[in-house]
């Protein structure tokens, strides 16, 4: 949906594998992370990267020891690659 709007044409995203490819024909510029946090658009690769998705967003707004405390509630760790931008 971000991409037929046009918002990810020619900025850093994700998407789950089976469409990157129609990601990147569409203009994204798709990188081989499961989370791509490019400031104020966060893409995710598939089902499991929405919840390290919703992860880094705790960590990046309140910090690793909340977001630990979030995983032990979802008994869940983030896992894999976050691309962000510094």
């Amino acid at each position: 949906m971000l991409s037929a709007a046009g918002l990810l044409k020619g900025r850093p995203c994700t998407t789950h594998h089976l469409a990157k490819d129609a990601l990147a024909q569409e203009g994204g510029d798709v990188l081989s992370s499961r989370v791509v946090d490019d400031k104020d658009i966060v893409t995710a690769g598939g089902v499991t990267s929405g919840l390290d998705l919703a992860l880094w967003m705790v960590t990046r707004e309140w910090g690793a020891p909340v977001a630990t405390k979030a995983e032990a509630v979802l008994e869940y760790e983030q896992r894999g690659t976050v691309w962000h931008r510094d």
